[in-house]
């Protein structure tokens, strides 16, 4: 078997160990969903107040800050997620099963982020529906399947980040909080429920030097056509560049990470 399928059959029993876990825990699925929909609902009634600029109407803002919305559940499952399994695993003594097994660790750590990231998509997706459903969002139909393959990119884009919270997790342990710090940043400097254009211009520059504010622009123009300050190529070549160099760079640090708690005797440490 080759490495590629070796480390495939890995991922798969990494992600029916953790559906399982998700579906013994009754209700999970749905508590899950109903906080989405509170989400759209209340933004729903505060879009009614809003008119200003470049909102022609309510509905524009209620359109724009639903995909801000889907796009925040999948960043803060990605940034969220890793750093709190590694704390888990570290918790319940079963890091080492990983260390030691066939699968690697940074594959296997890499692999926990997939049932989290389609749960979150499903979120997204179930939240967008809602939208449209009860509070009669309009898609643009046109270019609706073409979010699918925007929004993988985008997760090859947004997953370095969880992996070097991932790495100082494994150095200090401690790290966990850093997603949740790292998203909150995000919802205000790449537009996820405001236009960056109302940011103060001395760290209006933040929106440019991440891959979060391409894709959520580039997924709001394919789902509800809201104008793009920038041709939807650059978007997409922003995300292609941040995947390309950061995904390596994220993987050795984590790789460094472990061999480091491995020569303290730390690795197994919470």
């Amino acid at each position: 078997m080759s490495a590629l399928a070796a480390a495939a059959t890995g991922a798969n029993a990494m992600f029916k160990r953790d559906f399982a876990i998700f579906v013994s825990y009754r209700g999970r699925l749905l508590m899950r969903l109903t906080t989405g929909f509170v989400s759209v609902a209340l933004f729903y009634y505060i879009s009614r107040l809003v008119s200003v600029r470049p909102f022609v109407s309510p509905d524009d803002y209620f359109a724009f800050v639903v995909v801000g919305i889907a796009i925040t559940e999948v960043v803060i499952s990605v940034l969220g997620t890793l750093p709190a399994r590694i704390g888990q695993e570290l918790y319940t003594g079963t890091f080492e099963r990983l260390v030691v097994s066939p699968l690697g660790p940074v594959t296997g750590l890499v692999s926990m982020t997939m049932f989290p990231l389609l749960l979150a998509y499903l979120t997204a997706i179930t939240s967008i529906a809602f939208a449209v459903i009860v509070f009669g969002m309009p898609l643009h139909w046109e270019t609706v399947p073409l979010a699918i393959p925007a929004a993988l990119l985008a997760s090859v884009a947004f997953i370095p980040f969880a992996v070097f919270v991932g790495a100082a997790m494994m150095i200090f342990k401690q790290a966990a909080s850093l997603g949740g710090l790292i998203t909150t940043g995000l919802s205000f400097v790449a537009g996820f429920l405001f236009p960056i254009a109302l940011l103060p211009a001395w760290i209006r520059w933040t929106s440019e030097v991440q891959p979060f504010t391409p894709a959520v622009e580039l997924l709001r123009k394919l789902l509800v056509d809201t104008p793009m300050t920038q041709p939807a190529a650059i978007a997409v070549l922003k995300l292609l560049g941040f995947a390309v160099v950061l995904f390596p760079l994220a993987v050795l640090a984590l790789k460094s990470a472990i061999r480091y708690a491995q020569q303290k005797g730390t690795v197994t440490e919470y």
